[in-house]
């Protein structure tokens, strides 16, 4: 097998295009090609082939994360199980983490932080919901316990069920108060907020809960 053709840096990371004499065309990092010594004309044994290969599937790995990142932050966890669904050798996908990691980013603080305030932001919620919906994406508890303290201190966890309820609470005029009750407190317990906030939020909205009817 023999290098045809070696491109010039391309794209924002700029990987370059290393066509082989047999038509198969892959993208590189500059420094493995320097690495490789690649240029036109190059042969490449069994080993450097193997070599090449490799090098390559860790370049379309890291353009993958690249574009992930740029859409919006990912957990860790979120980003090394999306490479692997792409199949992405579990060796590569530990590198490559490790390398976004230390450049800053890959952080799960900083994605736990900007979770919690686009969740607020769009579908206010309790810190019930959020230590799960952060759990799930792989964030250790101790990183979520300190992202909510910080983005959750100038915000009332009772305050903010109140905007949750009152908001909702235009759509059900006209129901019966206990029905009105369920639908409050079904949707408050949704949103992750404690059940004594709850209580009293209801209770503050809609005075004592009405009586069950035999």
């Amino acid at each position: 097998m023999r290098v045809a053709r070696v491109g010039p840096p391309q794209g924002r990371l700029g990987h370059q295009r290393v066509v082989l004499d047999d038509g198969v065309t892959l993208r590189l990092r500059p420094e493995d090609i320097a690495g490789l010594a690649l240029q036109a004309g190059t042969d490449l044994d069994a080993v450097a082939l193997q070599q090449l290969r490799g090098r390559a599937e860790r370049t379309l790995a890291e353009e993958l994360a690249h574009r992930l990142l740029s859409i919006r932050l990912r957990s860790h966890k979120e980003l090394a199980d999306r490479l692997r669904r792409r199949g992405v050798s579990a060796e590569i996908v530990a590198a490559l983490t490790a390398d976004l990691e230390r450049h800053g980013l890959l952080d799960d603080a900083r994605f736990a932080q900007a979770w919690v305030r686009t969740r607020l932001a769009l579908s206010p919620s309790g810190p019930r919901r959020f230590r799960y919906e952060l759990a799930q994406k792989g964030v250790a508890r101790e990183v979520i316990n300190r992202a909510l303290g910080e983005t959750l201190s100038d915000r009332d966890e009772g305050a903010l069920a109140h905007d949750v309820a009152r908001a909702r609470l235009r759509r059900y005029r006209g129901l019966p108060r206990q029905v009105i009750y369920r639908r409050l407190a079904g949707l408050l317990e949704r949103r992750g907020f404690a059940t004594g906030v709850i209580i009293r939020t209801l209770h503050d909205l809609l005075g004592s809960p009405p009586q069950a009817r035999d």
